[in-house]
């Protein structure tokens, strides 16, 4: 049995009172002494902390951005100062409170595609360093593959005494950590094999993790679908072999870097945004009524330093994030059982998280940055995909038992602060609810939620940061299609039309399927008339080896270069082209005049190169397309997408000024 701290006491006395009351034989005495001992030997003393719950419209509300997120904005008028006074290291003050939304807003957002998105948007990083753009960039936006390279990023930025590997694992210097030929991305390229390295063994010790944990996955989520306290589950599913490879591959094996601790530690450092999909998508306990059912699109889960949570659940204190709920309150205190504003937890770390490891009590109770990171590219999930694609609930529930069996678990599982649930009885409503409706229709309210892959939810991580006004966008789309088809744009467009409501406008046309685009900028108006230019990149080199495998991509008809302005090709002298040619990016003529430092542009040479060489290649039969289903690169593809990328950031990234030039549109506007 387990007291709560405030109640222990009371406890205690009322007990020594009945004891001292009665006048026992002998035997009796020392049996009631007895009892007494098992009885506190049971009873331990948990510690509780309150923990802050904010909840966002679920609709763009201008009035409320700067109460919603104060905490990011303060840190970013913080970095700004620090950034423009060249400080290395983060303030230990508390940042001044913010009453506007800062000007010129820029963010990065990169999308999903495992391995490969990683490597391109490394390239993308270095780029921007090399042009000096780097620390201009507010916020970082993050999905999946994206996931993986923004958290190496912030992991290794840093108060180099913060480790116990010092200098080798931090650094203060964005410059030290991006040096294609330092120790930073040294160690990424040689772990770009993922399961290959470590030797023969490396992949068979892999599988086999998979492979023990199907059997209890199956007995307990599919037979019997009961789920298990969130050490438990995580460990019996998927999730945790594939944490462990990120942790290898990408934070050097480490486990100890909290999610409360980033941009803690570095002034340089973009504030993170992780996104993830949540996979309880019933009714969102902030929505008391159906009208227009909104929680039909609550997919959001967003990991950040401050606060973490969904609009259907509400965003809890991320200190508070991931510990069992003792009660939920009121923003007055009192217990709540809807729209919660207050949640008191059994905080086992005592508020500690955010300190350095050697501080900190029970530091493997806080929630990492691995946690996250695996959770935003936890992969194939066939539960999401049916809530995703069907809308009625009949065939909801069909498609879910049919893919029941199909269906791999590599969610992130953990407790559900939006609720409370400390009673006996609670419990046993807790499960019959597992066993019946819940498997029909995943709830906000259940006893434990589930984040799987962001990018059912928001592929380039891009609508997170609109929702927060920034003004300057760069959105990297890495993501594996291979027939042009741009899904993720025109889901972005439905994302942000659902958010900002029927006066939302977007500038530009999506390319036309099948039409091959690797830059393209586009505007976004909200209903306020605030705007917002998009920065689009998407990696492409061609490939003759792959329109001679598939003929059909070369047919007429089916596959184009887009040919624009913005791409440096002259409409009159490069028409549309079927089969594709070379894009802007590997003209060495056109590129290197845009390239001012000497470094760099012997780095631009070198990539045209290694980039040429590896497309030529019969290993680059699909570059940059490649599937990352095996998660494993050889080191040439490691560089060719490393290269490509810094590649387009130097081509389509150079002139940028963030200016209210730029968020002039330059394209026909239309409402969505």
């Amino acid at each position: 049995m387990r007291l709560p701290a405030y109640d222990e006491a009371r406890a205690q006395t009322a007990l020594s009172g009945s004891l001292a009351a009665r006048r026992p034989r002998a035997a009796g005495r020392w049996a009631g002494l007895l009892s007494l001992c098992l009885l506190l030997a049971a009873c331990e003393t948990v510690p509780t902390k309150t923990y802050e719950v904010r909840q966002r419209a679920f609709t763009f509300d201008p009035a409320t951005l700067v109460r919603d997120y104060q905490e990011e904005y303060a840190y970013i008028e913080q970095r700004r100062h620090s950034v423009l006074n060249g400080l290395a290291e983060a303030s230990d003050d508390q940042p001044a409170p913010v009453t506007t939304v800062p000007r010129h807003l820029k963010g990065l957002a990169f999308s999903g595609g495992g391995i490969r998105s990683a490597t391109f948007h490394l390239g993308i990083l270095e780029a921007l360093q090399d042009m000096k753009t780097l620390p201009a960039i507010d916020y970082l936006s993050t999905v999946s593959g994206g996931s993986y390279i923004a958290g190496w990023m912030l992991a290794h930025l840093g108060r180099p005494q913060d480790d116990a590997y010092g200098n080798l694992v931090q650094t203060h210097d964005p410059g030290e950590l991006l040096d294609p030929h330092g120790d930073f991305v040294t160690h990424l390229r040689h772990h770009s094999g993922f399961i290959r390295e470590g030797g023969f063994w490396e992949g068979p010790k892999l599988v086999w993790s998979y492979l023990w944990r199907l059997i209890p996955y199956y007995i307990w989520d599919l037979a019997l679908h009961i789920k298990t306290p969130p050490d438990i589950g995580n460990e019996l599913h998927l999730f945790t072999p594939y944490q462990d490879r990120i942790e290898l591959t990408y934070l050097r094996g480490k486990q100890g870097n909290p999610l409360v601790r980033l941009n803690r530690k570095d002034a340089q450092a973009p504030y993170l945004i992780i996104n993830g999909n949540l996979v309880n998508r019933g009714r969102p306990r902030a929505y008391p009524n159906e009208v227009d059912r909104p929680y039909r699109d609550n997919y959001n889960f967003e990991f950040t330093r401050d606060y973490t949570g969904s609009d259907g659940l509400g965003y809890i204190q991320t200190a508070g994030f991931g510990l069992p709920v003792v009660q939920a309150q009121t923003a007055e205190g009192e217990p709540a059982w809807f729209n919660p504003r207050k949640v008191v937890v059994e905080d086992l770390t005592e508020g500690t998280c955010d300190r350095p490891r050697a501080q900190r009590i029970r530091p493997e109770a806080c929630v990492k940055l691995s946690e996250a990171m695996t959770a935003s590219g936890a992969g194939l999930d066939l539960d999401s995909l049916v809530q995703e694609w069907y809308h009625d609930d009949i065939a909801r529930l069909l498609m879910s038992f049919l893919t029941a069996p199909f269906n791999v678990n590599n969610e992130y599982q953990t407790w559900n602060y939006a609720r409370r649930h400390n009673t006996t009885l609670g419990t046993v409503w807790d499960y019959f609810l597992m066993v019946t409706i819940q498997r029909i229709w995943p709830d906000t309210k259940s006893r434990w939620i589930e984040i799987t892959d962001g990018s059912f939810y928001d592929n380039l991580g891009a609508q997170t940061l609109l929702r927060r006004q920034v003004a300057h966008l760069i959105a990297g789309d890495a993501t594996l299609d291979s027939t042009w088809q741009y899904d993720y744009l025109y889901n972005l467009q439905r994302r942000i039309k659902g958010y900002f409501g029927p006066g939302v406008e977007w500038c530009g046309e999506i390319p036309p399927k099948n039409e091959i685009v690797w830059y393209r900028r586009f505007w976004v108006k909200r209903p306020d008339g605030t705007p917002t230019v998009i920065h689009y990149l998407k990696p492409y080199a061609y490939n003759a080896r792959l329109f001679k495998k598939h003929p059909s991509l070369a047919a007429p008809g089916r596959m184009f270069v887009g040919v624009d302005p913005e791409s440096g090709r002259s409409l009159t002298t490069h028409p549309l082209m079927s089969p594709p040619v070379n894009p802007t990016h590997l003209d060495a003529n056109w590129l290197l005049p845009l390239v001012t430092d000497e470094r760099a542009r012997e780095q631009v040479r070198l990539a045209i190169k290694k980039v040429t060489k590896f497309v030529d290649s019969p290993k680059g039969e699909e570059f940059p397309q490649t599937s990352t289903i095996f998660q494993w690169y050889e080191l040439e593809e490691f560089e060719a997408y490393r290269h490509l990328g810094y590649l387009m950031g130097w081509a389509y990234l150079s002139h940028l000024r963030f200016d209210e030039t730029e968020l002039i549109p330059a394209a026909a506007c239309k409402a969505l």
